[in-house]
C-alpha cells in the first residue's frame, strides 16, 4: 500500500510541475508576442511625430514652386486621418496580451489584418491622386522653368518610392500578425 501512496504522490507532484510549466510557457509566449508587436506601435507613434516635419517640407515646396499652400494642408489632413486610422489598424495595445484570452487576441489580430487591407485599398489610391495633383500643380502652376519640371518629376519618383515603402511596411505588419496568430494556433493545439 505504501508503494501506491508513493506513486500517487509522485503523480500529483508531476501534475503540479506540468501545470506550473504550462503557466510559465503561456507567460513567456505572451511576452514574446508583445515584443513582436512592439514595432507596430512605434511605427504609429513615428507617423504622428513626422507629420509636422512633412507639413513644413511640403509647405516650403509649395512656396518654392509658387503653388497653393492647400496642397500642403491637404497632405497634413490626409496624413492625420491616415495616422488616426492606423491607431486602429496597426497599433496593438500591449495590455491585450496580459488581459485577454489567446482566442480574443487572435480575433483582434485577424480583425486588424482585414481592416489594414481595406485601409491600404483606400489610402494608397488617395495618396496617389494627391501626388498626381501636386505634381501637376508644380508642373503647370509653377514658375514654368526646369526647376518646376524637376520638382514634378522628383515628386512622382518620390511618390513611387513612398508607395513601395508603404507596401513593404504593410506586408511586414501582415507577416507580424500572421506570426502571432500562428503562435496562438500552435498553442491551442492539443
Amino acid at each position: 500500500m505504501d508503494e501506491l501512496n508513493i506513486l500517487k504522490e509522485e503523480m500529483a507532484a508531476l501534475k503540479r510541475n506540468l501545470d506550473k510549466e504550462q503557466i510559465v510557457n503561456e507567460k513567456l509566449m505572451r511576452t514574446v508576442m508583445r515584443q513582436r508587436a512592439s514595432w507596430l506601435n512605434t511605427f504609429v507613434l513615428a507617423e504622428f511625430i513626422m507629420l509636422p516635419f512633412l507639413y513644413i517640407i511640403f509647405a516650403v515646396a509649395c512656396a518654392v514652386f509658387g503653388i497653393s499652400q492647400w496642397y500642403a494642408f491637404a497632405f497634413v489632413i490626409l496624413g492625420l486621418v491616415d495616422a488616426i486610422v492606423d491607431l486602429r489598424t496597426f497599433r496593438i495595445n500591449p495590455q491585450i496580451f496580459s488581459t485577454c484570452s489567446m482566442m480574443e487576441v487572435r480575433k483582434i489580430l485577424i480583425r486588424q489584418k482585414k481592416e489594414r487591407f481595406l485601409h491600404l485599398c483606400v489610402a494608397l489610391p488617395l495618396a496617389l491622386i494627391w501626388l498626381l495633383l501636386f505634381a501637376t500643380a508644380v508642373f503647370n502652376d509653377g514658375n514654368g522653368n526646369s526647376v518646376s519640371y524637376a520638382g514634378a518629376v522628383g515628386g512622382c519618383i518620390g511618390g513611387i518610392i513612398g508607395a513601395i515603402i508603404v507596401i513593404i511596411i504593410y506586408r511586414k505588419a501582415q507577416n507580424t500578425n500572421d506570426t502571432i496568430v500562428d503562435d496562438i494556433s500552435i498553442d491551442d493545439t492539443p
